[in-house]
């Protein structure tokens, strides 16, 4: 296992929420070939709610779960 740590001091919440999606975005694509886990507070509600399809409410989300 391979293991690496970001850290940044002066990124905003629009940021970092940004950078996360990327980062799954990075994620999916490398699917095929490795097996990559992203971790830490909150990551999975901003990956949950950046990655909705418009139109689609915060209900709908809650009942698929």
């Amino acid at each position: 296992m391979k293991k690496l740590t970001i850290i940044s001091k002066d990124i905003t919440q629009k940021q970092w929420s940004n950078f996360v999606l990327e980062l799954n975005l990075i994620r999916k694509s490398w699917k095929p070939y490795a097996s990559l886990e992203l971790q830490g507070p909150g990551i999975k509600k901003i990956i949950a709610f950046g990655t909705r399809v418009g139109g689609e409410s915060e209900r709908e989300d809650k009942t698929e779960r």
